[in-house]
């Protein structure tokens, strides 16, 4: 239970702070990464849409009313990123500083272990259908 209400924190916490910490500067993470300003608003803006989305997750798992079917998106969603991430990292590989490539591999290790770690400690502590 803990381990589960840990991850999900984990996941929503980590992504809103990241989301708001690349908008507020991502004149200069982009050139740090050697990517577009625009390329950096939608990674800034994904993390804000996962954060929130988590964090709802969160709050109705604390209220033991946390559905399978919404951990399972959000496994889908944080599986379907990372493979977005590793994507990037090879489509930016030209373009993208060093720095860039290895932010985008790490987030996308990062998703891949979290999707993993969710659906081994989150979604069985989930009620089974939606009422």
């Amino acid at each position: 239970m803990k381990q589960a209400r840990f991850i999900l924190t984990l996941d929503s916490t980590g992504a809103l702070i990241v989301g708001v910490f690349i908008l507020l500067f991502s004149s200069l993470i982009s050139n740090l990464n050697g990517w577009q300003e625009s390329f950096t608003h939608i990674e800034g803006f994904a993390n804000l849409v996962y954060g929130s989305y988590s964090g709802i997750l969160l709050l109705l798992f604390r209220k033991k009313n946390l559905h399978r079917v919404f951990v399972f998106i959000l496994i889908i969603a944080n599986s379907l990123w990372g493979l977005q991430c590793f994507t990037q990292a090879w489509r930016l590989k030209e373009e993208a500083t060093h720095i860039g490539t290895a932010v985008l591999l790490l987030e996308g290790i990062y998703l891949i272990v979290l999707a993993y770690l969710e659906a081994k400690f989150v979604l069985p502590q989930c009620v089974a259908r939606v009422s």
